[in-house]
């Protein structure tokens, strides 16, 4: 092959490296699960200063955004987007309605009668942030909230359309709480017994139907949903469609998809939504959170705990994610997350 072509081999194999390489490196943002009663934890924290990290992914309480039905409270995140922009750093929202801890996320006036009692006890056993050398206390469970009501699911939908009006462009996104649930009963067969007017169709349909309500009201921020576990269907074996429906739907609303946990190679998330991430269009956004407990599995490729290097190979040359949403959590956050981060380009 004559020097002239190798050479022009070799020069469009080095730009489609670069490109990859850029194309393939996710934006960083800090998770935070609380920003305390009046933002005392977001500004606490030096590492938003820290140019490798483009903003704050925030969650906000169902009950802390509307106190009463239909009177709307926005005034913590109207406060987290101004001292944010003060910092130079964008706000991502995370529509926070499930619970996990004993205290429903849910307004008050949903868990009565009225709403077939709003909420559901959802048990916390299989939790990925669960030390599990430790025994399960009574205390260690969370709420669900019943969209599969349409009492509930209204409700909801309405604070998704008030955010919309108000915030839309104006964040650089949001997301719903993650589609895994733990509830019912498991019997030795393979049967499950669902808490009654409970079906994982109508879950489905209520994450559907709550994913267009999203993406209509933020035409212009990025509209996510956080898919990861359905109740119903445990992949491949029990496969009903669910979670291919919803990464289908959300393509066709061009949303972004995401979910809560990053842990390189793990079985039960392979099987489940990791396979439908790594393929969903490149042109669309994928995103995945390191939550509490996350550094703390392992990987089993290399039998050793979670790293900063594994999540970060994973996300870029596996999943191809956009973004990272890292947890605070210690003390993993200090001596791991931020000496082995690379340098914002």
């Amino acid at each position: 092959m004559p020097l002239r072509i190798l050479l022009a081999v070799a020069g469009l194999l080095l730009v489609l490296l670069a490109n990859a390489a850029s194309a393939a490196a996710p934006q960083h943002w800090l998770y935070f699960p609380s920003r305390g009663g009046e933002g005392e934890t977001l500004r606490a924290i030096k590492a938003l200063s820290d140019p490798r990290f483009v903003g704050a992914q925030i969650a906000y309480p169902w009950r802390l955004l509307e106190p009463k039905a239909g009177e709307y409270d926005f005034s913590a995140i109207r406060a987290d987007l101004a001292y944010l922009r003060s910092q130079h750093k964008q706000l991502w929202v995370q529509l926070q309605d499930k619970s996990f801890t004993p205290q429903p996320n849910v307004p008050a006036y949903l868990l009565s009668p009225a709403y077939q009692g709003g909420a559901l006890k959802q048990s916390m056993a299989s939790a990925p942030e669960r030390d599990p050398t430790q025994p399960l206390g009574s205390d260690e469970y969370g709420w669900v909230p019943k969209m599969w009501e349409p009492s509930v699911r209204s409700r909801y939908q309405a604070l998704i359309q008030a955010l919309g009006q108000e915030f839309d462009g104006q964040i650089a996104g949001i997301n719903l709480s993650e589609s895994a649930i733990d509830i019912g009963t498991e019997h030795r067969d393979g049967t499950t017994t669902w808490p009654a007017g409970f079906a994982p169709a109508q879950y489905v349909a209520a994450i559907e139907e709550n994913m267009g309500a999203l993406a209509a009201a933020f035409p212009h921020s990025t509209a996510m949903v956080y898919l990861n576990f359905l109740p119903g269907e445990w992949l491949p074996w029990d496969d009903h469609g669910y979670m291919r429906r919803l990464f289908q739907r959300a393509a066709e609303l061009k949303m972004g998809v995401g979910g809560p946990d990053l842990m390189p190679y793990r079985k039960a998330h392979m099987q489940q939504s990791y396979a439908f991430l790594r393929a969903y269009p490149a042109e669309l956004i994928k995103a995945l959170a390191v939550q509490d407990g996350n550094l703390r599995q392992k990987n089993p490729k290399t039998g050793k705990r979670n790293t900063v290097a594994d999540n970060l190979q994973f996300a870029e040359q596996y999943l191809g994610l956009d973004y990272i949403f890292w947890g605070l959590e210690e003390p993993y956050f200090s001596r791991e997350v931020l000496p082995k981060l690379p340098v914002a380009k």
